[in-house]
């Protein structure tokens, strides 16, 4: 059961990763691409990406294709693809969907400790 888990989970980041680059490099800024609109077209681009590997890696001659092999041909396409990204400077959109997760996850300030903290004033004393 466990480890069929992990295939799924494995799966999915095989999917969702390359796709997610080649989203980022294809239309490198967030205006560009809303979130549901970016992982619609990761998840798109990743199949299609996942398919278009399983039939290089199948071809007689070349390699056999198994777990292994795909994965690292998957992580090889997606060290590619984030160079492209970088070079297209699509990186920003990456840190703008960090600080609006970690926006989601911070306590929001009391309106007390944020007047005192305006003024100067410590709340602890």
């Amino acid at each position: 059961m466990l480890e069929a888990v992990g295939y799924v989970i494995l799966g999915v980041f095989l999917v969702l990763l390359p796709g997610f680059l080649f989203s980022i490099v294809l239309y490198p800024k967030r205006e560009h691409l809303d979130f549901w609109s970016r992982v619609g077209t990761s998840l798109g681009l990743g199949a299609m990406m996942g398919a278009l590997l399983g039939y290089v890696i199948s071809i007689p001659g070349l390699s056999t294709l198994s777990l292994e092999s795909f994965t690292l041909a998957t992580l090889i396409v997606s060290i590619i693809l984030a160079i492209a990204a970088f070079l297209r400077g699509g990186f920003d959109v990456l840190s703008w969907y960090k600080n609006q997760i970690l926006c989601r996850f911070r306590k929001p300030k009391k309106e007390t400790d944020l007047q005192s903290s305006i003024r100067g004033e410590s709340t602890t004393g």
